[in-house]
Formats: structure tokens, sequence, C-alpha cells
């Protein structure tokens, strides 16, 4: 377990983490257009955790890794 750790850095979670928040984008937004089981607030709210999840650590791995 602790080679696992060492190998995986924290910029991992940085990069990955765009992912997570566009993959909460896609869901929401297909929930949005179709007729879902979720309730729409739900749905909207989620669509807003993921736009500003992917500001906030969008800003964070190009600042820190790409500029």
């Amino acid at each position: 377990m602790e080679t696992f750790l060492q190998i995986i850095k924290p910029e991992f979670f940085d990069i990955f983490g765009i992912f997570v928040f566009l993959f909460i984008i896609i869901i929401s937004i297909q929930g949005l257009k179709n007729e879902n089981l979720l309730a729409k607030w739900i749905l909207i709210t989620l669509l807003a955790i993921g736009v500003l999840g992917l500001i906030v650590d969008g800003t964070v791995v190009f600042t820190t890794y790409l500029r």
C-alpha cells in the first residue's frame, strides 16, 4: 500500500479532478435534457458544482502545472 501511495503524486488528483468535474457536467446536462427520475433542482445543483469545480480545478492545474 505504501508503494502505491508513493507512485501516485498529488498532481494526479488535480488533473484527475478535471475529468471528474467534466463527467459531473455531462451527466447533469444529459439528465436535464431527458426526462429523469431525479428532481430538476438536483441536476441544476450538480451542474453548478461541476462548472465551479472545473473552473477552480482548471485554474489550479493551469497555473501550477501548465504555465
